[in-house]
């Protein structure tokens, strides 16, 4: 993943929003102080809960566990903004020997009024700095729509998330090693890639071009990743492929259609593999 170089604590604004005849609107506007972009427009009462404070909340949460790593990414409005913290080797698990995974938590934020903060746990990769989005999504994340500034309430929402994640670590576990070769993979990739004429039903989201380049890059990737043809393999590729070969025309490539849809296959993978 790119390294973020725009600021993403910048001090936000906040202005009344007036017509072009100087008639105030009951709207407030947000923008951004560095960029003078707009990132928001919000009602009067509207309170602002900056990505520093929502920053300042969760490393305070998680200073007893300890932080190893902070990435910063935002879109190419500067309006909604994460943060993916690898937590301390604490929280580190050996899938297979060499290979290890450490929790990552992808934090957000936005100011468009509709994106409440919040996180979902991810995996982190070492020996590829690849990140890895759990499957059952739901049960790896959690959002607040109200700031309350409670160390222990995200404390507590923690501790329920990594006993999950520590139970999804032993499945990539038993992933490694069982065989699933490129005939498999292909046959996933079939079951959710859109038909050319007939209509595309729901999990059928991705391009036959998309699907193309997923199934050439296969052995390659296993390959560069020093991983066997088998599920934890063939899962690590379509991550991989999200995490270094997704890009965003403007911003981070983690807003990106691209990154959603191959984050979404991963995700789809697991439901796939107990057929």
């Amino acid at each position: 993943m790119e390294i973020e170089e725009r600021n993403p604590f910048y001090e936000v604004k906040v202005e009344k929003l007036m017509t072009e005849s100087g008639l105030e609107v009951n709207k407030n506007v947000l923008v951004n102080s560095e960029t003078d972009d707009i990132v928001g427009l919000v009602s009067p009462n509207y309170d602002v809960v900056t990505n520093k404070t929502v920053a300042d909340l969760f490393h305070g949460a998680l200073k007893d566990v300890g932080i190893k790593s902070v990435i910063n990414h935002m879109d190419g409005t500067t309006k909604r903004w994460k943060q993916f913290i690898v937590l301390s080797d604490k929280m580190k698990y050996e899938i297979a020997p060499g290979d290890s995974v450490s929790i990552c938590l992808a934090i957000h934020n936005g100011y468009d009024a509709r994106t409440a903060y919040g996180y979902s746990l991810m995996g982190y990769r070492w020996l590829c700095k690849n990140g890895m989005v759990m499957g059952r999504k739901k049960l790896f994340s959690d959002s607040f729509t109200h700031y309350d500034g409670n160390f222990f309430k995200l404390r507590d929402s923690f501790e329920l998330k990594f006993d999950l994640f520590k139970n999804n670590a032993l499945t990539w576990g038993k992933w490694a090693g069982k065989k699933f070769d490129k005939g498999n993979f292909i046959m996933f990739l079939d079951n959710h890639t859109k038909p050319v004429e007939a209509k595309a039903k729901k999990h059928q989201y991705i391009t036959p071009k998309i699907a193309q380049g997923i199934k050439d890059s296969y052995y390659p990737l296993l390959e560069r990743q020093h991983l066997s043809e088998d599920m934890w393999g063939s899962f690590n590729v379509l991550t991989y492929i999200a995490t270094h070969e997704t890009k965003a025309r403007k911003g981070s490539n983690v807003f990106s259609n691209r990154y959603n849809n191959i984050n979404r296959l991963a995700g789809d993978f697991y439901t796939w593999v107990k057929e």
